[in-house]
């Protein structure tokens, strides 16, 4: 426990506090009431005009941008920070504490967590500008932006299962799994519009289907199987990367059946001409 500095009160009349820094004087109240002091009639012992008693006040000050802070340090291990301060909060409630905001790691999280999320707005925007102008046409690149959204159902649904939270590890490997989602829809309309100048529509759907089933699967449990090891948490310190490869993992699984069936069939129904094209 740390050692309290211990404040004098001097009462009389009027309350008057003050503070000793002197070891012998702090450590006996006895030399303390011995002081003496100057007045005009001489000098008297300080026991003669003042109330003397002890009275512990704090050791440390703490201020965080000018206001009262309490510093809190502790290891965790396995426990994300979004959890301690979640249940530092129902404590603080539970204690009628309301007039506090927390600092520290959960604001360098909620910083990090807002430069990622734009991060991803303006790379889908981008990417949705390439693809317009690769395939001229607007539609085309919705149908595969469209899937990003479906991949997420793996991806939330691994880390429930998982009992894992949404941190800044799953919000990387949200990255890792819309690249790879986004890499086989192009796959899929590039084959898609290369078949459309010879067949019909639904024709030229199942036709891109029937040829990248095969590197479209390929693509998605390679990475799967890789991820597998850092999922199982083997190695030390991969209980904090493992939100990666379940994200990876469960959108991957998801997201890849989802692809295979959803941009082709929305390639066809978006498709005005529903004729057979010829060179």
């Amino acid at each position: 426990m740390a050692k309290q500095r211990q404040n004098t009160t001097l009462c009389r009349a009027n309350p008057i506090t003050t503070t000793l820094q002197t070891q012998a004087l702090t450590k006996n109240l006895e030399n303390l009431k011995l002081l003496l002091i100057d007045t005009k009639k001489g000098v008297i012992p300080l026991s003669q005009i003042a109330t003397i008693k002890k009275q512990f006040t704090y050791n440390k000050i703490e201020r965080d941008n000018l206001q009262y802070s309490i510093d809190v340090m502790a290891y965790r291990n396995t426990r994300p920070v979004t959890m301690i301060t979640a249940d530092s909060d129902k404590i603080l409630k539970q204690a009628g504490v309301t007039n506090y905001y927390q600092m520290g790691d959960i604001t360098s999280l909620k910083d990090a967590f807002s430069r990622v999320i734009k991060a991803i707005a303006i790379g889908i925007i981008l990417l949705i500008l390439t693809l317009m102008v690769v395939y001229r046409s607007l539609k085309l690149s919705l149908i595969m932006i469209i899937v990003l959204p479906l991949s997420m159902i793996g991806a939330s649904w691994s880390l429930i299962i998982a009992n894992k939270p949404s941190c800044m590890p799953s919000m990387v490997g949200l990255l890792l799994l819309f690249g790879i989602i986004i890499k086989n829809a192009v796959l899929l309309i590039d084959f898609y519009q290369e078949n459309r100048s010879k067949k019909s529509p639904f024709d030229s759907a199942l036709e891109a289907i029937r040829l990248r089933f095969r590197p479209v699967m390929m693509t998605a449990f390679g990475t799967i199987a890789g991820m597998i090891p850092i999922a199982l948490e083997q190695a030390i310190g991969l209980e904090r990367l493992s939100p990666i490869a379940d994200v990876a993992i469960g959108g991957l699984l998801v997201g890849t059946f989802l692809t295979l069936i959803y941009v082709p069939m929305f390639a066809y129904i978006t498709d005005n001409d529903k004729t057979t094209s010829t060179s």
